[in-house]
């Protein structure tokens, strides 16, 4: 069973670390502006009636992810997160 509480959690701290790799590199903000078009989607208790379209989304974001350089600190942290959400909206 899909955890909602956990597509939320894991979202919302996926934001948060991009947040903080905008504040190092302004263009970084890009892909904060581009996360937070379905930030609702994400955190909303019906995201689950979304899945389909939010695993699209994440296809893209990974993708898009890619034009950006993130801190050692937490590149790892941010791919692992995408993967984590795409996962758990898989099952």
């Amino acid at each position: 069973m899909v955890n909602s509480e956990k597509i939320k959690n894991d979202y919302l701290q996926l934001l948060r670390l991009i947040e903080k790799e905008s504040l190092i590199d302004t263009s970084i903000s890009r892909y904060l502006n581009y996360l937070n078009k379905y930030k609702n989607k994400f955190i909303d208790q019906s995201n689950l009636q979304h899945k389909e379209e939010l695993k699209e989304f994440l296809k893209g974001a990974n993708r898009f992810s890619d034009e950006f350089s993130f801190s050692d600190q937490n590149i790892s942290q941010i791919r692992s997160l995408i993967n984590n959400l795409y996962e758990t909206l898989n099952h």
